[in-house]
């Protein structure tokens, strides 16, 4: 039988580096270089590999165009968030980040953009419009990924700094609700302390045994008091 020949385009493709993984792979490194977590349950580069990962074969070069966007929108923010603050280093690339959206918002790049942008909003001080985008991103993930559960997270610290309690306490609660521990833990630490903010003892105490019980080691669950209104 005859061996199907391959032509000498599709055999330069092949020994080329595969330009996706390429892009990433950079685009990975820049987040380690300019990102750091709100807090221990928050990490972006784990949200960019969840956001990779967590979905199955898709198009390859419409995904590398839509990354490069997304990479080059990081790079101009790396530049701008070091010479001013966060509000107007946000302010040059929201442009940006709607052009991602609009051309790409269904794209795992639009999606991981979406987190990231929410992000930007919450340290720029502009809780409303984190608050939009992390509500966008809860819809957007499967209900298995990393990248949902830190949706949830983000969303929730974005409630309670806008001083939507309940709000924040429903977010956590989903976030807890998942399978990362790291997040499960802060999770459930900043519903211990929205219960006692907002006087809800008993559930104040179930957390605090909760969070003690799966969490020995989790060092913040020491500090909380007994009772809420201690």
């Amino acid at each position: 039988m005859a061996q199907k020949r391959i032509s000498r385009a599709r055999k330069r493709d092949l020994e080329q580096p595969d330009e996706f993984l390429t892009l990433t792979s950079r685009l990975l490194d820049k987040i380690r270089t300019y990102w750091k977590p709100v807090s221990a349950g928050f990490g972006l580069l784990m949200i960019i590999l969840a956001g990779i990962l967590a979905f199955g074969y898709f198009s390859q070069k419409a995904e590398a165009k839509a990354f490069v966007l997304l990479n080059q929108t990081m790079q101009r923010y790396a530049v701008e968030s070091a010479n001013q603050d966060h509000q107007k280093a946000l302010e040059a690339v929201t442009p940006d980040f709607e052009t991602l959206f609009a051309t790409y918002g269904n794209r795992q790049a639009g999606m991981v953009g979406r987190l990231i942008f929410a992000q930007m909003n919450y340290q720029a001080g502009q809780m409303e419009s984190a608050i939009l985008h992390y509500m966008e991103a809860v819809k957007m993930f499967p209900e298995t990924s990393y990248a949902l559960w830190a949706a949830w997270s983000g969303l929730g610290y974005a409630q309670a700094a806008a001083g939507q309690d309940e709000n924040a306490i429903n977010a956590f609660k989903k976030c807890a609700d998942g399978q990362d521990a790291v997040l499960q833990a802060d999770a459930l630490y900043q519903l211990a302390l929205l219960y006692r903010k907002t006087g809800q003892e008993p559930e104040y105490n179930k957390i605090v045994a909760s969070l003690k019980e799966k969490f020995p080691g989790f060092m913040y669950a020491e500090m909380l008091p007994q009772s809420a209104g201690s």
